[in-house]
C-alpha cells in the first residue's frame, strides 16, 4: 500500500490523528526536514502517528541539528539511538570557511509515557560493509565484512547518476537522497509490510525504495510540481 498526498504535512497528519479509521501506528517515520528551518510544529503531529517501540528519523544539517535534538528530547519520551553523518557533495562553498558538505541523521526510539522500553527491531546483518583489512595479517578473524559505522562516506548521489530526478526545465531536483542511503538507515529497522511515514516526500526516493522493498508508504509533499514528479516515479516502479 502506498498513499501520496499533495498538501501541507501538518494538515494531512492531523487528519490521520482525527480519523477513527486510521487504526494502526507508523513503524518508522523518516523526516527529511526543511534545512535551516526552526519551525518544528510538524513534529507534534508526526509523533502522534508513531507507535511505542517505533523509530523516528530526522535528517537535517548543521544549521538546525542541535536545536531539533533539544526539542525532541525536551518534549517527547524517546531513546536516542544514533547520530549519523552522511558525507555528500552538495552544499554552499564559501571561500572564507570549511565546506559543510554533510547531513546529520538523528535516530530515536519512541518510548511510552511511563518510559517503558519496547525493544526496537534492528538487523545487524543488513548493514555489513567490506573490511579494508580482508586477506591481510591485520584480519585474524578472517571475516570479510564489518558493521557499518555512524560515519557514512561510501554512499553518494552524483549529478550524473541515472537515479537523479529532473524537473520539466531540465534542472535537477535539489536535496534528492539515494536509494542506497535507505538500505543503510531504513532497512535495518523495518520488516516487509511495515508502515513508513515520509512527511517531506520531495522527489519520492523513499517511496520508490518502499515499493521495491515491500514496505507500506505514506508520502506527503506540498510542492505540486515536485509531488507530480514523485508520484510518476513511484507509480512507475
Amino acid at each position: 500500500m502506498y498513499n501520496l498526498y499533495n498538501a501541507d504535512n501538518i494538515e494531512i497528519m492531523n487528519q490521520f490523528v482525527n480519523n477513527s479509521d486510521f487504526d494502526f501506528k507508523v513503524d518508522l517515520a523518516y523526516c527529511d526536514m526543511i534545512y535551516e528551518s526552526m519551525d518544528f510544529e510538524w513534529v507534534w503531529y508526526a509523533m502522534m502517528l508513531v507507535g511505542h517501540g517505533s523509530i523516528f528519523i530526522i535528517q537535517t544539517d548543521w544549521h538546525t541539528v542541535s536545536e531539533i535534538d533539544v526539542f525532541i528530547k525536551s518534549h517527547f519520551v524517546v531513546t536516542p539511538l544514533n547520530h549519523l553523518v552522511w558525507k555528500n557533495e552538495w552544499g554552499n562553498h564559501p571561500k572564507d570557511r570549511f565546506h559543510q558538505c554533510y547531513d546529520d541523521i538523528l535516530i530515536y526510539e519512541i518510548n511510552d509515557i511511563q518510559d517503558k522500553k519496547l525493544p526496537h527491531k534492528f538487523y545487524l546483518d543488513r548493514i555489513q560493509v567490506p573490511k579494508a583489512t580482508t586477506k591481510t595479517k591485520l584480519n585474524p578473524s578472517g571475516r570479510e565484512t564489518k558493521t557499518a559505522t555512524a560515519w557514512i562516506d561510501d554512499i553518494c548521489l552524483t549529478t550524473t547518476s541515472k537515479e537523479r530526478v529532473k524537473k520539466a526545465d531540465g534542472h535537477l531536483v535539489k536535496w534528492q537522497k539515494p536509494l542506497k542511503l535507505f538500505d543503510r538507515i531504513i532497512l535495518p529497522f523495518t520488516d516487509e509490510n511495515d508502515f513508513i511515514l515520509d512527511p517531506f516526500m520531495g522527489s519520492g526516493s523513499l517511496g520508490e525504495w518502499c515499493k521495491i522493498n515491500n514496505r507500506n508508504y505514506i508520502g506527503i509533499e506540498i510542492d505540486k510540481d515536485i509531488f507530480n514528479l514523485a508520484k510518476e516515479r513511484i507509480e512507475g516502479v
